[in-house]
């Protein structure tokens, strides 16, 4: 850590030890502490059971497990409670919950959750609707900064997942952009237009189109204004345009608005002959990376993708091979997308939840928001950007897009999608889609009924 981030780390706990000492307000007091209880499938630190920092293998010596472990007391003070992870397995967590919250009677005040039972778990009851028994300025229901919830349609909050800069990056997909190119051809910052709400998918085609070109004037077109595998690209435009496929128990995938997106990807290849060559069969590795050779525009990127530019020095320094820069921006705007509610990746990773009938559930929820604000509201420690390295260093060279670069990141993956179109076992022809054999119209209709029939197989 930097010796600012060390004092702000420091501060931050003199706080908490001032307000312990202050004596806040403990829910009754005079009585014994009420024992919360988390189950989930691996080994968490830190909890009440913990006599020290060095209770967790991983201990480092960092001030962050300083400050968790520190946390639990603070926690244990102003709610007069202990609270223990209990590692139940996987298969464990799962039992407990098809049975204990049935009976009414649940196990535990909080569980972690794979989404495979934790959906069907939500959508069946037996996770509590947050929004029921919380105000609506609790942070997992307004700003968000510690706790967001899982959006599953339903108008209920179920889920909830910590917000953390690791959490954001993880399969986030933001649209990545040869800053040179752009620059070159006169192009204005895409980033400026999103700002000013003018980065669509008509403009998005507009740049594609100056950027595709024949520069050695062979006749033979060598640079493109788009590139990337299907399934990434498919999936971030219908992010873009308000729509989606399989995201709760009747496909989407009929909608207008999917229609909308599986027409207009059709057209970058075949109307507007923007796209570069697919490379059909097993075309992954060569359409997410072909950008590296200079001659696209506009790509899907992630920290996976990216890392791999990375020339390692492994005393922590790290670098890009790149020779441009790469930039990032949120996708454009669809025709039927909205950039305020737009989402801005698919959920992956697990969820938390407090399952129904669990005594006092707005205690057990903030005693969680509690445990996960173990930096106490100076989200610069918990997304300090020396944990990160790897991930900064390789988006760009200067420091000002680096930052930039995270921005968008860190926006779009704290916009999830619940969508299953990718997970219920339904492949479709999207080489056809491709090659203008099949029109949008036909794929919905040859595929709707497939990713019911995955629908209703997945909630059993």
């Amino acid at each position: 850590m930097t010796r600012n981030r060390i004092f702000a780390a420091i501060l931050a706990l003199t706080m908490v030890f001032g307000l312990m000492a202050c004596g806040i307000p403990a829910a009754s007091a005079d009585a014994a502490p009420r024992t919360i209880t988390i189950g989930v499938w691996w080994d968490f630190y830190y909890d009440s059971t913990h006599e020290s920092e060095e209770s967790d293998p991983a201990y480092s010596g960092s001030i962050s497990d300083q400050m968790r472990f520190e946390n639990v007391k603070y926690v244990e003070e102003k709610y007069n409670v202990k609270f223990e992870y209990v590692n139940l397995t996987y298969a464990g967590v799962k039992e407990s919950i098809n049975t204990s919250i049935l009976a009414g009677t649940p196990d535990c005040d909080i569980y972690l959750c794979e989404l495979a039972f934790g959906i069907p778990a939500a959508i069946s009851g037996l996770a509590m609707d947050l929004k029921t028994v919380l105000p609506a300025d609790a942070d997992v229901l307004g700003d968000q900064t510690i706790l967001s919830y899982l959006d599953l349609g339903d108008g209920k909050a179920s889920l909830m997942k910590q917000v953390k800069a690791e959490n954001a990056v993880e399969a986030t997909y933001p649209l990545a952009f040869n800053v040179e190119m752009l620059e070159d051809n006169n192009l204005e910052d895409p980033r400026e237009l999103y700002a000013r709400g003018e980065w669509t998918w008509d403009k998005f085609v507009e740049y594609c189109q100056v950027l595709t070109q024949d520069t050695d004037g062979d006749g033979v077109t060598d640079q493109y204004g788009f590139d990337g595998f299907a399934k990434d690209v498919i999936g971030q435009l219908m992010l873009s345009n308000g729509a989606s496929i399989a995201s709760g128990t009747t496909e989407t995938l009929s909608s207008a608005a999917t229609g909308e997106v599986l027409q207009f990807y059709s057209d970058l290849f075949n109307t507007y002959n923007v796209a570069a060559p697919y490379e059909f069969g097993d075309a992954g590795d060569v359409m997410r990376f072909r950008y590296r050779e200079g001659k696209v525009g506009f790509w899907p990127g992630a920290a996976w993708i990216a890392s791999t530019n990375a020339d390692y020095d492994w005393d922590g320094s790290v670098g890009s091979t790149l020779e441009f820069e790469t930039g990032y921006v949120q996708w454009p705007v669809g025709p039927s997308g909205n950039q305020e509610t737009n989402k801005g990746k698919f959920t992956a990773g697990s969820f938390w939840m407090i399952p129904n009938g669990v005594e006092d559930p707005e205690l057990v929820y903030e005693v969680f928001e509690a445990i996960s604000n173990w930096y106490h509201d100076d989200v610069s420690i918990r997304d300090d950007k020396e944990t990160m390295w790897w991930w900064y260093a390789v988006t760009a060279s200067d420091e000002d897009l680096q930052e930039e670069n995270f921005d968008v990141m860190f926006d779009l993956g704290t916009r999830e999608q619940f969508d299953l179109w990718d997970s219920v076992n339904v492949e479709m022809d999207l080489e056809s889609l491709i090659r203008g054999d099949m029109t949008a119209a036909q794929m919905q209709e040859t595929y709707r009924q497939e990713y019911q029939a995955g629908l209703d197989a997945y909630f059993g």
